[in-house]
């Protein structure tokens, strides 16, 4: 963070700031007075920023990729909660692994493109899109910079996603599921069937957070890898509980009805990740033969596909999910719907 202390020998204004790990002092070249240290302290941020740029203009428009994209990447980070950062400081480091030391100014259009093909040659499309998206920041940055001319991303076309069907669990399979699992793991399963939680929103819920009275969930954090901070997109949601979901929370309180947590580890703690809930949710499809198995997402996206095949309000179906329009919901939560053409009237 960055701070204004005054030289002791000159007494002029000095404003210090980490970049890049390394503790940096520009000196303002101004005798410090109290007026001009309580304005420089408002202002301390914006004004280290435009000074450190001033001083090191020549150096900055040779800048390698490497030492201006983690730069960029880390003062950035107050858009991100913690988990996204340390996601994207690892997109940021395999990228540097490929453009290394190359000066901004020398990364062309072809330069992205020969990326591109080669990472997609190792990942899926969708990732190499995301691995995009931090590019773009990136160059984004540069450019209103004037550390380059012109952003070499916005040339070079994104690689096509598969359009692939939605998989979800048929309705004799969700049923199945239901009916030969018991404890918590039923509780569980008919629990998210019924509400399409997300898998980190499903192992942060707090009873506090359910109003069985008026019949709604408080939807206020999630819990990644053991990191606990607000719902996708920072949106917190107050849904409403269906009787089906409301029937497995009444059991499972008798279960953890005293504790903070709606669902807890078998060791009585909660869970730190949904990998341990999707492992048992698998190995119960195994059991039954439900060919392709699926986890939490694929009851979730079950869910959403319920609720469009009981033909319910489309805004209302968006709020439950936590999702902004229906062009994710209908890309990637919707399976299939099928229609009983016998009420269709001559």
């Amino acid at each position: 963070m960055a701070c204004v202390v005054q030289h002791p020998k000159t007494g002029n204004v000095l404003l210090q700031n980490v970049v890049n790990g390394k503790t940096i002092r520009l000196s303002t070249g101004k005798k410090a007075t109290s007026r001009l240290i309580g304005w420089y302290k408002t202002h301390v941020e914006d004004e280290f920023w435009k000074l450190y740029y001033q001083k090191n203009k020549e150096a900055d428009q040779q800048m390698s990729f490497a030492e201006y994209a983690r730069y960029i990447v880390d003062i950035t980070q107050s858009n991100r909660n913690e988990f996204s950062q340390r996601g994207e400081i690892k997109k940021v480091e395999r990228l540097i692994k490929y453009f290394g030391d190359i000066a901004l100014d020398d990364i062309r259009p072809s330069t992205i493109q020969a990326w591109q093909d080669t990472f997609l040659k190792t990942l899926a499309p969708k990732t190499v899109k995301e691995y995009r998206s931090t590019l773009s920041v990136v160059f984004k940055f540069a450019f209103n910079d004037d550390l380059i001319h012109k952003n070499p991303l916005t040339p070079v076309k994104s690689p096509k996603l598969p359009r692939r069907i939605v998989d979800v669990f048929s309705e004799d399979e969700r049923k199945l599921l239901i009916e030969h699992s018991s404890g918590q793991l039923h509780n569980l399963i008919q629990f998210v069937f019924y509400s399409g939680l997300r898998a980190g929103e499903i192992i942060g819920l707090k009873w506090e957070n359910i109003d069985f009275d008026k019949n709604k969930i408080d939807v206020c954090m999630r819990v990644r890898k053991g990191t606990v901070d607000l719902p996708k997109g920072d949106k917190i949601r107050l849904i409403d509980l269906l009787p089906q979901a409301k029937q497995a929370l009444l059991v499972q309180r008798q279960l953890t009805g005293l504790s903070t947590f709606v669902f807890h580890s078998k060791e009585g703690k909660p869970y730190f990740s949904e990998t341990s809930i999707t492992q048992s949710i698998q190995e119960l499809c195994k059991k039954l033969h439900i060919v392709g198995g699926g986890g939490l997402q694929k009851m979730r996206r079950t869910h959403n596909t319920m609720l469009k095949q009981f033909g319910l309000p489309l805004d209302w179906i968006l709020h439950q999910m936590g999702h902004e329009t229906d062009e994710v919901n209908r890309n990637h939560y919707t399976g299939t719907i099928t229609v009983d053409i016998s009420k269709i009237i001559a």
